[in-house]
């Protein structure tokens, strides 16, 4: 991988070559009455408008594939417009058709050649974040490379024997004790801070964690964190796949997350993306046409069901629920409202509906609503806006997240995906009261999945609320049917 200088200079001359061949093969099909000569004039502005536009992608930090492209593209767009610009007010620019055809060559090859130049086999710019001196310590020994340094809270020296005998402790103040601490430190009554760890120094806090990142061009994180909790060790975990930096935890945690592989001794290597970049591209594309045609479809019945809740019983039409997202993050989703409105007044529970019970909460148009998944058209907006998709492990409230965290289940290994409305274990009926069976069902789709399993579980479950729709509607009918025989 390419750094500092190397990286700037690498980056703004195959910037400026693939401009320059790509303005040249651009203008072959077109007629340019000063020739060949007038070809490399018009392929030489090219490559200087895009070689000024893309400056800020010579900056050598982490990024993620994602901001790559959407950082080339966006500065190509306004090079494009600008050499457009010339060709209008009769500068001697090349022709709109040349320069469309040069953009597009660039939005393919430009991404690509930067990728080449931040690409690496083994972690080089290691930073190691946590927040407990064992582990760190571990950490920094398995590492194949010295790292920068680590970030963690204020960590104090631990004493683990006294210098002195208990004959001579009632003699002394507590100003005046001696401890040794596993640091090796002599520690006059109160424990000293720890700033280094095996050679490492600490470079700051937890908050200064993106600045070390862009600052010491960081590519590995690695994780030592006592508890995989969902505020700091995934929080980090969030921010290195944001930034692109692959991360490594401690074996420790190595249950809690998705792993892919071994680096030394203790560590794990993380998988924050387990499907391929064109899987994810491919997936979107799926959720945003399924959302946007399911909005405007059902737009007539949407209108239907807001009337129903209204007349049904007092309240809100849609109920906001927090839930939890990638990599722990929780988001807000919106559902039609099912239940009377001071349903969850004394906390959130699992609905009794769903191990096959009554529960009492859930209104008449509630019942009808949860039996059709009506209820869950809103979720359709989370799709559109990327907080969710079509197919993927259902999100569940952060307060039920740490009831089945309790039970000895890695349930935080579904989080490395994105929530969806349908999954397997949807598709199974397998609900929240079965934690084990559902973890299992999220990690095969994790596993399995592609466009083709996400096509066939979206058919699967429009099947089964077909079936639904319909036994609700012969219950009804045969309910009708007994009420007339006992009136007669």
């Amino acid at each position: 991988m390419l750094l500092g200088r190397e990286y700037r200079v690498a980056a703004a001359a195959g910037t400026l070559l693939l401009a320059f061949a790509a303005g040249v093969v651009a203008s072959v099909p077109t007629e340019t009455p000063t020739g060949v000569g007038g070809r490399l004039l018009e392929a030489a502005l090219i490559a200087g408008v895009v070689g000024v536009a893309l400056l800020p992608l010579y900056a050598p930090r982490p990024r993620s594939a994602a901001t790559v492209l959407a950082n080339t593209w966006r500065q190509l767009c306004l090079a494009c417009l600008a050499l457009i610009g010339l060709a209008a007010v009769g500068a001697n620019a090349p022709p709109v058709s040349t320069t469309v055809a040069a953009g597009f060559l660039l939005a393919v090859s430009l991404p690509a050649w930067y990728g080449r130049c931040r690409r690496r086999n083994e972690p080089d710019r290691v930073l190691v974040v946590g927040d407990d001196p064992a582990l760190i310590k571990s950490s920094i020994l398995s590492l194949p490379v010295v790292p920068l340094g680590f970030l963690s809270p204020v960590m104090t020296e631990r004493p683990i024997e006294t210098a002195y005998s208990e004959a001579s402790v009632a003699s002394r103040s507590d100003d005046e004790r001696i401890v040794t601490t596993d640091g090796g430190l002599p520690s006059g009554g109160r424990a000293g801070r720890i700033e280094m760890v095996a050679g490492a120094d600490r470079l700051g806090g937890l908050s200064q964690l993106e600045r070390t990142l862009r600052e010491r061009d960081v590519d590995t994180v690695v994780l030592a964190f006592e508890r995989g909790d969902r505020e700091e060790c995934f929080g980090v975990l969030r921010t290195c796949r944001h930034h692109g930096v692959d991360a490594l935890v401690h074996d420790s945690l190595a249950d809690r997350v998705l792993a892919c592989g071994s680096v030394g001794d203790s560590l794990v290597r993380v998988r924050l993306r387990p499907w391929p970049w064109y899987g994810r591209l491919a997936k979107r594309a799926f959720d945003i046409a399924f959302a946007a045609v399911g909005l405007v479809a059902l737009a007539p019945l949407i209108v239907l069901v807001v009337l129903a809740i209204r007349l049904d019983s007092p309240g809100p039409i849609l109920y906001s629920q927090i839930r939890t997202g990638t990599l722990g993050r929780t988001f807000s989703v919106s559902k039609f409202r099912s239940m009377v409105a001071d349903a969850e007044d004394d906390g959130a529970r699992l609905s009794e509906e769903d191990a096959g019970g009554v529960d009492p909460r859930v209104t008449g148009v509630g019942r009808v609503l949860r039996k059709t998944h009506l209820d869950e058209i809103p979720q359709l907006s989370a799709i559109l806006t990327g907080e969710m998709s079509v197919v993927g492990p259902r999100p569940e409230r952060p307060e039920i997240d740490r009831e089945i965290d309790t039970e000895d289940i890695d349930w935080s290994k579904r989080w490395f995906v994105k929530p969806g409305l349908t999954g397997i274990a949807q598709i199974n009926d397998v609900t929240g009261f079965e934690p084990a069976k559902k973890l299992e069902c999220d990690l095969e789709y994790v596993r399995r999945q592609s466009l083709w399993l996400d096509l066939e579980l979206v058919v699967r479950q429009i099947r089964s609320v077909a079936v639904d729709v319909v036994d609700l509607v012969s219950e009804r009918l045969n309910n009708e049917g007994d009420e007339g025989v006992r009136s007669s």
